[in-house]
């Protein structure tokens, strides 16, 4: 625990001497919510699932599958909460520390935590999309009717069919979160990441960018990424508790 409080302390230098400090945050953080990953080995999806259900191309061959997994899936989602990893990024934006989350995940906790610039480089989940029209509608209706027998669920204005607002397998992510990104990478001074292994494209590389802009770069997860040599911190321990410890610790120096 000793060696956990001096990282953390070591952590909250790096916070408060910084003026522009952005998160990467991966599958990782949401796994503290209860929402399971793809790749662990054990408990991921890819071991349960055929990840063509969630392809673009399997899912315009039939739709139904999606959403029969995202029947067992909802009620996991529905439930999840925001942990102390959430709040503690929501909590440095708030100070004016932190200045925008970069997620791979698309469960909305971030937003739900009180983060207000967040960018979604994967989409969301928590909006559906029509394939006929792009309207946009709440998943949590979508869900209602899908539970009711609608599968799959069609845009009551063109009778397409609805997509979860996530980027699926086959599809270009969403421009304006990408760039966003890449320019808040390029401003950074700490490059903060969370939970997330480093393995997808194009996620993966923001490190690199932000290193070579001069960002200090700070790795908080419990396996190895392809960054730790570079790391001016690597933190191999729970996110949730690190990001408890480092609430208190903040909270602290601030008052103090």
């Amino acid at each position: 625990m000793y060696k956990l409080n001096d990282k953390v302390e070591d952590f909250i230098n790096l916070i408060l001497s910084s003026f522009n400090a952005v998160a990467l945050t991966g599958a990782g953080v949401s796994t503290e919510s209860g929402i399971p990953d793809y790749r662990s080995p054990g408990t991921g999806l890819w071991e349960k699932m055929d990840m063509s259900v969630v392809s673009l191309e399997g899912f315009f061959i039939d739709p139904r599958r999606y959403y029969s997994f995202a029947l067992e899936m909802y009620p996991i989602r529905k439930s999840a909460r925001p942990n102390p990893a959430h709040y503690m990024l929501a909590e440095f934006e708030s100070k004016g520390l932190l200045k925008g989350v970069i997620t791979q995940n698309v469960d909305g906790l971030h937003q739900e935590a009180g983060s207000s610039r967040v960018h979604e480089l994967h989409g969301t989940l928590r909006q559906g999309v029509c394939l006929g029209c792009s309207s946009i509608s709440l998943m949590d209706e979508v869900m209602k009717r899908v539970i009711s027998g609608e599968n799959p669920p069609l845009c009551s204005g063109c009778g397409g069919i609805i997509k979860p607002n996530a980027v699926f397998f086959g599809e270009m992510l969403p421009r304006i979160p990408w760039e966003n990104a890449l320019g808040l990478t390029r401003q950074s001074d700490l490059f903060i990441v969370l939970g997330s292994s480093l393995q997808v494209s194009p996620a993966n590389i923001l490190p690199d960018i932000a290193l070579k802009a001069g960002a200090k770069l700070v790795i908080i997860n419990l396996t190895p990424t392809p960054y730790d040599e570079c790391a001016n911190l690597l933190i191999q321990h729970r996110i949730g508790e690190f990001a408890s410890l480092a609430l208190q610790v903040f909270k602290t120096r601030l008052c103090g």
